[in-house]
């Protein structure tokens, strides 16, 4: 195997850029300074959106952690997303109704057995009345009406509990603008001194940043946890295989790909990579790959994984892997090249755009260079890579790490764990 190469400059700058939140973004935070001159503790935010299943999980929070703060809560209503900031909408908003549905019962939390998709006017008349609450309190009691309403498919009332039109959209248009001066663009996502935890499922990372300022009383968890509970689907047991759609763009999908390789699944699997988004026409904006970054950051060191030394694959590096992918003789060859070249790309520095870089990646998973120098010397090849994004559609999913069994499809890093509870319903009998 050959040397391993230099990691690029840039990486050891992103390396310092990914660890954390810096002292400016707790400055915006903290209201550039005045909450600090005037000796007021750091609020905690939680930016909502009215039809939006995250948004109505993470309120139900609310009324458990508010006797444990020690600082105030703020409830920032926030419209949709800009279409840049959320592509594919409606893939997106299907997901996260059905999500939504599935995993609120293993925290213990309420949501609609068979939900619909919350009209677009419905939704802008619930946010007029939540954004006409005066304080917590009322806002939690009015979500709580009007939240299962929406998913319901219900009318909602207007009444004279609603805020006026125009001033609506100021106070929504000043949410946004704070949210996206903070560094963030989605709702159902939680804000504390600067950093961000995206609604139930970064609970442990929020309840650790509030104690780290003690402002949490007590250790127990925020919400229990019961994988048992979820609503899932009963897949049949001749169901061949486990798809796993990747990207060698996508740090949640080198996350993936480690626990992947890490699992005893009673399934073989099938690796099916994809062209990165931002290859598809698709916009990643600034702050949005740096909150995935540094949300990246922190969950590869709960789980004790290198990263933040990052070489970009975007272009010729990923086109590249992808194009030698296929000379992967097995799974567990590709799969071994999948792993060499994410820590190359996210936690080594390693360019994999060169020669040197890419050599070292596929040497290291124990694959011969000759045939592959070959294949690239024939040009890029990336019809399969094609075939695995229209499949992906199909099955109604857009990004990556995503996973199918059968009938079974979720997309997330965060909910291998719903696919290991649907092997473990059917080694056991159970529907």
């Amino acid at each position: 195997m050959t040397n391993p190469p230099k990691a690029s400059p840039r990486s050891h700058i992103t390396a310092r850029i990914v660890a954390g939140p810096g002292p400016i973004a707790r400055f915006k935070a903290r209201r550039y300074g005045l909450d600090t001159l005037l000796r007021r503790p750091p609020a905690l935010e939680l930016y909502y959106e009215a039809g939006d299943p995250h948004s109505h999980l993470a309120a139900q929070l609310l009324p458990r952690l508010l006797p444990r703060l020690k600082v105030p809560v703020q409830v920032r209503v926030v419209g949709t997303p800009e279409p840049v900031l959320y592509p594919e909408a409606d893939k997106q908003r299907a997901f996260a109704l059905e999500d939504a549905r599935r995993i609120a019962p293993a925290w213990g939390l309420q949501f609609a057995a068979e939900p619909v998709l919350p009209a677009a006017a419905a939704s802008l008349l619930a946010a007029r009345r939540l954004l006409a609450c005066t304080d917590t309190a009322t806002f939690l009691e009015r979500e709580a009406e009007l939240a299962p309403a929406l998913f319901a498919g219900r009318a909602i009332e207007s009444g004279a509990q609603a805020l006026d039109a125009t001033e609506a959209r100021a106070a929504l248009a000043a949410n946004v603008q704070r949210r996206a001066a903070l560094g963030h663009y989605l709702p159902g996502m939680w804000q504390f001194d600067g950093d961000w935890f995206w609604g139930i499922d970064r609970l442990d990372a929020l309840a650790g940043a509030l104690r780290r300022r003690d402002a949490l009383d007590g250790d127990a968890p925020l919400l229990d946890f019961d994988p048992a509970a979820a609503r899932l689907p009963t897949v049949p047991i001749d169901t061949p295989v486990v798809e796993f759609f990747y990207s060698f763009r996508s740090p949640y999908s080198y996350l993936a790909a480690e626990q992947v390789a890490q699992a005893d699944w009673p399934a073989p699997l099938s690796i099916r990579p994809v062209l990165p988004m931002a290859m598809r026409g698709m916009k990643i904006p600034r702050r949005k790959g740096l909150y995935i970054a540094r949300d990246v950051k922190r969950e590869a060191d709960r789980l004790g994984l290198p990263f933040g030394r990052i070489a970009d694959p975007l272009g010729a590096g990923a086109e590249r892997c992808l194009s030698l992918f296929p000379l992967a003789p097995d799974t567990a060859a590709q799969l071994a090249f999948l792993l060499s070249a994410s820590r190359g790309v996210w936690s080594e520095g390693i360019d994999v755009a060169t020669d040197a870089g890419l050599r070292f990646v596929w040497e290291r998973a124990g694959l011969d260079w000759p045939p592959a120098a070959a294949k690239l010397a024939r040009g890029m090849d990336l019809d399969y890579a094609e075939q695995n994004r229209q499949a992906l559609f199909t099955a109604g999913a857009w990004g990556v790490p995503s996973f199918r069994y059968g009938d079974f499809m979720t997309w997330g890093r965060d909910r291998i764990w719903m696919l290991e509870e649907v092997f473990r319903r059917r080694l056991n009998g159970e529907s």
